[in-house]
């Protein structure tokens, strides 16, 4: 029957249908002759198994004569086929000189017989000629018909892409606007109640967020509870979290996202959201947050009365009633104690992944040890926020997922197992390691499949149905390289108030100065992941020092803060470098910290350096250059740390194999850089900083927009479980089911053409100035260490 369903032919099918009954019909004769050996006054047996047999053929014969008769009928192709296409078209659009300015609009066709016929929509730019798009035509073409098993035809339609969304059946002939309306309208809404949802949780710092999504990955219906608007007089919280300022300590009260699980639920259903179809939950948490549960836990867990709330019932199956943040810095001294204990930082990171983090939780452990002894004695079990949301859900503790457990500083991932000397340190003692490890559990390697059945409690409370299955929680970090079937060789870069830098690869080079987890997915590979606290704050600083431009407000009669910001950023040659011929005039490279840093580990301050344009001659900058200079050096100083730590990771991009007819792009071997750059968070909306960070960091088929509206670690967790629950079987990976289901087209946008030779080759470190960055950071470090 696979090998009929691959071939998708129904002659296999009834040859496959013929033999299963008579399989089943041996069985039941079978039973019947056994029984009427073993029983007395059996005669019934025989009819009985007679009228079995006979209605096992029956139906048997009745759905195979249906599907052959629904053989003979033209009809729309199904999803499956759509993704399959939808695949080959995009990886044409790859293997095309200029492919990246195809935009794939709209699938669909007829299936006739064993045939498809498919119809594409493309979008291409309005100066392209038939030539152009006629090569376009047959690549795709060629791609598809040899992919998709069963497609006879392709037929293409180009568009302009200037035009957003085209008229909807303008190839049709005007009828009666009345007719038929209503009936599509009422076969659309049963379509999509046969859909099956997904759902997805996520405790963030500033909110909790809930989003469900269809099989197709569509959204269906979004709630969230913002903290501080919700909660902020109830438990004193400011953007999220508490602070004791005096040890250096942030962290947020566990009994409020307690509270907040309730609450979003309740929004969840108050808007319509179909609850009683969700088939499968996962989710996320802040990354190295940890929650520590004393003996009263799993037993409160286990039976979670309907009747009551949350906080009622598990307020106090906790050991310590608070979660450290990962803005917490009040770890140093045990940062030290790690970083030494195997023999050095880079020894920790060749174990762990990282070196010591004053957010990781191993140190937030230790330091629960030393500082509150009575606690970490009381505590049975410990949490990270993404397995206690998890364990919530499924009414019973949850184990750590493969990808978060890496935050900790505690796993040893090539050993794939609790570093032993990591929890002696930690425990205080050989003797206290085995009770450590209780309190940890073991960890769910396998990031797909279902750890069971939501808790009844949901199901009374909130109509879920009780088939619904929970998926593993991982961290926030890993389920944002999950918004999209990201590729080696892709980079995601969050432009956020922090900004993040995250690769998927399958080169494990562990550094001090950045991390290596396990990627939550794909055994094997790994998430490469820079995280800076200087980010969008940094660059906001250096805004308000410029002087505004006098222009019209837009449309909502506001004016744009980022336009004088903006324009200086482009008006800026790179580096700052007016007149590339003269010695004089050299490159402008600095650091911009108003918040001490984590990578490099540096405290708050300025600094600005200038070099020659080969990267020598290397000088700090007495005094100030302006605001103006700057706007542009504070976008590239952020993107040449990234680029630094990165460089080691990425090759050369095959060359473009276009055709000579098309100039647009010569055919060369590129420098090694990422394949694509995607921007998500508000600084991606920005057009400079897109600009910017092309001329930085590359991207070889450019900068894109993931347009997920601030949804993409929401969204990564979700797909995580659609993945987990929809799979065919454990060969298909995360990246070929969720790629046959993501619509590109409609999920990203080309800001920036990415490479530009001779302007990527100033960064760099042969003839660049990334030399002189990476030695500007180490003298910096010898007088400003944190």
């Amino acid at each position: 029957m696979k090998v009929a369903r691959e071939r998708k032919s129904s002659v296999l099918a009834s040859n496959a249908v013929h033999h299963r009954v008579d399989s089943l019909t041996g069985i039941v004769t079978l039973a019947v002759i056994l029984g009427a050996n073993f029983m007395q006054n059996a005669a019934w047996l025989d009819p009985v198994g007679g009228l079995l047999i006979s209605l096992m053929v029956i139906k048997a014969g009745a759905e195979n004569t249906l599907a052959a008769v629904l053989e003979l009928a033209d009809r729309s192709i199904d999803n499956e086929v759509k993704g399959s296409v939808r695949k080959q078209v995009q990886k044409a659009f790859t293997e095309i000189t200029e492919g990246h300015e195809v935009e794939l609009r709209d699938v669909s066709g007829l299936k006739s017989g064993q045939n498809y016929l498919v119809d594409l929509e493309l979008a291409v730019p309005n100066a392209w000629t038939v030539e152009d798009v006629k090569d376009v035509e047959d690549a795709v073409r060629t791609r598809v018909g040899g992919k998709v098993r069963g497609v006879r035809k392709v037929r293409v339609r180009f568009l302009p892409k200037e035009i957003p969304v085209p008229p909807k059946f303008d190839e049709f002939i005007p009828g009666d606007k009345a007719s038929g309306l209503p009936r599509r309208q009422c076969a659309s809404n049963m379509e999509n109640a046969r859909l099956l949802l997904r759902l997805l949780h996520v405790i963030e710092v500033l909110q909790a967020k809930t989003i469900v999504i269809k099989s197709d990955l569509t959204v269906v219906s979004e709630a969230k509870v913002d903290f501080d608007a919700d909660f902020a007089s109830k438990y004193g919280i400011e953007k999220g979290v508490q602070t004791n300022e005096a040890e250096g300590e942030v962290y947020a009260p566990v009994a409020m996202w307690l509270d907040a699980l309730e609450l979003v639920l309740n929004r969840l259903k108050e808007k319509g959201c179909p609850v009683q179809e969700i088939r499968g939950v996962s989710g996320s948490g802040q990354q190295h947050g940890s929650v520590f549960w004393n003996e009263r836990a799993q037993p409160a867990l286990k039976n979670l009365d309907s009747g009551k709330t949350l906080l009622e019932q598990l307020s106090d199956t906790l050991a310590y009633e608070f979660s450290p943040n990962w803005q917490d810095h009040s770890t140093q001294a045990e940062c030290d104690q790690f970083d030494a204990h195997l023999g050095s930082a880079q020894k920790l990171a060749d174990v762990t992944g990282s070196a010591a983090h004053h957010r990781f939780t191993g140190t937030q452990i230790l330091r629960m040890r030393k500082r509150r002894p009575q606690v970490y004695a009381n505590t049975a079990r410990i949490s990270l926020v993404s397995s206690f949301l998890a364990s919530l859900l499924l009414g019973d503790i949850a184990p750590i997922d493969c990808s978060d457990v890496t935050g900790m500083n505690l796993w040893d991932i090539a050993g794939e197992s609790w570093s032993e000397p990591l929890l002696e340190l930690t425990a205080g003692s050989k003797e206290g390691v085995a009770a450590l490890h209780r309190k940890l559990g073991e960890v769910r390697m396998d990031g797909c499949g279902s750890m069971g059945a939501v808790a009844p409690y949901y199901v009374r409370r909130f109509g879920f149905s009780p088939e619904c299955q929970i998926v593993s929680f991982t961290g926030d970090n890993p389920a944002t390289i999950l918004s999209l079937p990201l590729r080696p060789m892709d980079a995601i870069v969050s432009l956020g108030t922090s900004s993040t830098f995250l690769m998927n690869t399958p080169a494990y080079k562990p550094d001090p100065a950045y991390h290596f987890m396990n990627h939550p997915t794909t055994k094997g590979h790994f998430m490469f992941m820079l995280c800076y606290k200087n980010g969008g704050l940094a660059r906001e600083k250096v805004r308000d020092r410029l002087p505004k431009l006098s222009s019209a407000p837009d449309k909502q009669g506001e004016e744009d803060p980022w336009e004088s910001f903006n324009k200086h950023v482009l008006e800026t040659p790179p580096l700052g470098i007016q007149d590339p011929t003269s010695s004089k005039d050299r490159a402008k490279i600095g650091l911009y910290f108003p918040l001490p840093e984590i990578v490099p580990n540096i405290r708050a301050g300025t600094w600005r350096f200038t070099c020659a344009r080969d990267g020598s001659d290397l000088q700090e900058h007495a005094g100030d250059w302006g605001p103006e200079a700057d706007a542009r050096a504070i976008v590239e100083s952020q993107a040449l740390s990234m680029r630094l730590r990165s460089h080691g990771l990425v090759h050369s991009p095959p060359p473009n194999d276009g055709k000579e007819e098309n100039q647009k792009k010569k055919q060369q071997q590129l420098p090694p850089q990422p394949r694509r750059i995607y921007l998500v968070g508000g600084g991606s909306h920005n057009p400079a900083i897109a600009r910017v960070l092309g001329d930085v960091l590359g991207g070889a088929d450019g900068v894109y927009k993931l347009d997920v509206g601030g949804n993409a670690c929401a969204l990564g967790g979700a797909y995580k479980a659609v993945w987990a629950l929809e799979r065919r079987d454990a060969s298909e990976s995360f990246d070929d089911l969720i790629g046959e289901r993501w619509h590109e087209e409609s999920a990203t946008r080309k800001v920036d053409g990415g490479f530009r030779d001779g302007v990527f080759q100033l960064y760099g470190l042969e003839g660049g100035v990334l030399g002189a960055f990476d030695e500007m950071e180490g003298r910096i470090l010898k007088v400003a260490k944190n």
